[in-house]
């Protein structure tokens, strides 16, 4: 019977539309032969025994799509059909799973559509029927792709929208019909995935297919693939691509290698092809190596001929291989690369003569060459003139950079083993009272650092904490041993042992990082709970640890006595002449200056710890000195201070700024208000306004506690010169608008921003703003 098909969105019938009148009917199966342009040439076996089973118990619930038997056919089915059997009248359009489990499951005939479809309609149904498939490969597709395009004439940018696939899409799936025999078979045999197979296509050569097949299949010691889609991504980019803005010839050379033409033009370059490439950084990038490579020798062949033909001498061959026998030899014995800075530095006449063209025995690339006394020359030369001030600029820079490196790390050193000691110092004052029994119940507060512990929230002690407690000798890490040591524990001994336990945990402090500096948490929990509560004063420990630290660092002046006991002179009433010591290197501390940086650092810490943050005006560092008599130098100051300039005739004199780093030598660098970079001035020159950074910056938690200004959204402020909670120093100084407050910190919102300026928003904590209106 026929059968009209009907328009989805008007309901007309479509019967007078060529190509749609259908009719149904049940085919006798000899009577149907498969389509030779089926994209599908596989199918699963169980898969189609599952069909089969299917089949036999409730037949085929779905018609198959034929069309009547084209002319161009009738000679292939009549030499290909069997002994006695009839000839085919119909051509399976789609269908040939269901037409195939038919045949295995005994039927005779099956239910047909019969439509009239030219053979590109027939190619396009079944590429886009095939589509709907889960097991469908990725050359099968490819390859029907392609089949559609040569058989149909439809463009590639059209594919995509026949069949609903975006333009990229398609694009990659017919790239993948440019593999090599050998990654072919990898992707179908399932060695590789389409991603992987794709990432190799896209390189148009054979030898580095198979090169990049054997990255993408390396396997580690448990069979698995060493590198990701992602790694092999990188791989293929870094060993296969080049980046043409790399290329040391013109890539707009067509003469170069004649048969590829300019790079710019070139179907290989990434830039051609936007859509294959999207995980390619620019379009600019070269996929095709040997012609780059070719171009490169050939751009190099040019110049070694212009070089001889200006009478130039060219070092190649065995005499560079001499001159640099390592690839990863760096230099070139006896000679250096001419650069800009020579240039400027050497006259023409100088360089006369002395130029040579050096070819790297190792990669072929081509340098300009000077005997090394002459660049020796230029290099002493360029020093003292103008050409070499951004370079000599760069290197004070990185020495004011590892001096400040250096610096931090020693004050970092100091920090930590401050609190090292004074820790440990607590709990020995500590640990023979709870032995001893003077605790007998446990606090809220020591039960909240229990639950943090055995919750893991705090985790500061584990299994070789209670080992060293216990006072074992063996592992620490002895996981029996510690057991059964605690099993055995004496039930009065439970409790103290677990007091201990968490004192043990406080040995060790914490530290972040803040500015890039490491900063050390003054906080002990439990060393703090049992101290209060056997009455054990803290700051007593923490001040005498600092004394001993101080009596270490600090040179030791000599005493009266050692005074009186020293020779008086010679006859002649001259005094005793002692040899001065050697002067610092520049750019170094020395160990005298370093130790007083340390003990200067420590009273700081004092101070600070007291609640009195003020500049230092004490006659020394021993406790108990003197008060400084008026007239006694000012304090230096330091890295973070507001400073002014306190010198007539100085170009800057009465400026203000503030202090980026201190030198050894006797000079600060110091960043004046509304100046881009610093600029360094003696020390007795600056006059301290305003203290900043000290030794030990607050952590965020701590600055949280301190006591900050009430402040309120409109209020006029200025950034105080502290580095408290990781405040950078590019702000100090600034003035501008409170907005609002930061909930749940005592950080604030400030537009730092000039009058008639974009807004610059910046959270700042409240101790570092001082109220200005």
């Amino acid at each position: 019977m026929s059968t009209n098909e009907f328009a989805s969105d008007s309901g007309a019938a479509l019967t007078d539309e060529p190509g749609t009148d259908s009719q149904f009917a049940m085919l006798d199966l000899a009577l149907i032969t498969p389509s030779p342009t089926n994209p599908r040439k596989s199918f699963d076996e169980a898969k189609m025994l599952d069909l089969v089973e299917s089949i036999v118990a409730s037949g085929v619930h779905q018609a198959i799509l034929v069309r009547p038997l084209p002319a161009h056919r009738l000679e292939d089915t009549f030499r290909n059909r069997g002994d006695g059997m009839p000839l085919p009248t119909h051509e399976i359009v789609s269908g040939e799973r269901r037409f195939r489990a038919s045949q295995q499951a005994g039927l005779k005939t099956i239910p047909a559509m019969i439509r009239q479809l030219s053979d590109q309609a027939v190619l396009e149904i079944q590429i886009v029927e095939n589509l709907q498939r889960d097991d469908l490969t990725e050359l099968e597709e490819a390859e029907g792709y392609q089949r559609l395009c040569d058989e149909t004439g439809i463009a590639k940018e059209l594919v995509g929208e026949r069949i609903g696939k975006s333009r990229s899409y398609v694009y990659g799936r017919m790239k993948l019909l440019d593999l090599s025999s050998a990654p072919r078979e990898a992707l179908r045999s399932g060695e590789i995935d389409a991603s992987k197979a794709l990432l190799i296509a896209r390189i148009p050569d054979e030898k580095l297919q198979i090169k990049a097949l054997t990255a993408a299949m390396e396997k580690d010691y448990q069979g698995s693939p060493v590198r990701s889609y992602r790694a092999l991504q990188s791989w293929v980019q870094q060993n296969v691509m080049l980046k043409l803005s790399g290329a040391k010839f013109s890539i707009k050379d067509a003469s170069l290698v004649p048969a590829a033409g300019d790079c710019t033009s070139c179907s290989k370059r990434t830039g051609a092809n936007p859509d294959l490439f999207t995980d390619v950084d620019g379009p600019d990038v070269c996929t095709d190596p040997p012609c780059f490579h070719a171009k490169a020798a050939a751009h190099s062949e040019q110049m070694i001929a212009q070089a001889r033909a200006k009478g130039m001498e060219v070092i190649e061959g065995k005499e560079a291989l001499e001159l640099r026998p390592h690839h990863w030899q760096s230099s070139i014995e006896g000679y250096a690369a001419l650069d800009e800075d020579i240039r400027g530095a050497l006259s023409e006449r100088e360089l006369k003569g002395k130029v040579k063209l050096f070819v790297d025995p190792h990669n072929n690339e081509i340098s300009e060459v000077i005997p090394e006394d002459l660049a020796e020359k230029a290099y002493a030369k360029a020093s003292k003139s103008e050409t070499n001030e951004k370079f000599n600029k760069q290197m004070q820079k990185d020495r004011a950079r590892q001096a400040e490196h250096e610096e931090k790390r020693k004050r970092a050193a100091m920090a930590e083993d401050y609190q090292r000691r004074w820790r440990k110092a607590a709990v020995d004052a500590i640990a023979p009272r709870i032995r001893a029994g003077e605790i007998q119940t446990l606090s809220a507060n020591l039960l909240r650092r229990v639950l943090l512990e055995i919750s893991l929230v705090d985790n500061r002690c584990d299994e070789g904490t209670l080992f060293d407690v216990l006072e074992l000798q063996g592992n620490r890490y002895d996981e029996e041993l510690t057991a059964s040591s605690v099993r055995s524990l004496d039930d009065n001994e439970v409790g103290f042992t677990l007091l201990l336990l968490l004192l043990q945990g406080d040995l060790s402090p914490e530290w972040d990082y803040v500015d890039s500096e490491c900063v050390y948490s003054d906080s002990a929990p439990a060393i703090e709970e049992l101290a209060g509560l056997l009455s054990i004063d803290i700051d007593s420990i923490k001040g005498e640890i600092r004394a001993q630290i101080r009596a270490e660092q600090t040179p030791q002046s000599p005493s009266r006595e050692d005074l009186a006991a020293q020779p008086e002179g010679s006859a002649k009433g001259e005094k005793l002449k002692s040899k001065p010591a050697a002067p610092a290197k520049k750019g170094r501390t020395s160990k005298e200056e370093a130790s007083a940086k340390i003990a200067e650092a420590l009273q700081e810490l004092e101070e600070r710890e007291q609640g009195e943050i003020q500049a230092p005006t004490g006659a020394g560092l021993d406790e108990g000195a003197a008060p400084a008599a008026p007239g006694d130098a000012p304090a230096a100051p330091q890295v973070g201070d507001r400073v002014a300039v306190d010198q007539l005739g100085d170009m800057d004199h009465e400026r203000e700024g503030n202090v980026l780093h201190v030198l050894a030598s006797g000079k600060a660098r110091v960043l004046f208000d509304g100046d881009e970079e610093g600029r360094l001035i003696p020390i007795g020159w600056l006059r301290v306004t305003a203290t900043g950074l000290w030794p030990f910056p607050l952590t965020a938690r701590q600055a949280d506690k301190a006591q900050t200004p009430a402040l309120k959204a409109g209020d006029r402020v200025k950034v105080k010169g502290s580095m408290a909670a990781g405040f950078l120093s590019e702000y100090i100084g600034k003035e501008g608008i409170v907005k609002a407050a930061v909930d749940g910190t005592s950080k604030w919102v400030v537009n730092l921003a000039k009058p008639k300026k974009a807004a610059k928003l910046v959270e700042l904590d409240a101790g570092v703003l001082e109220v200005l209106a």
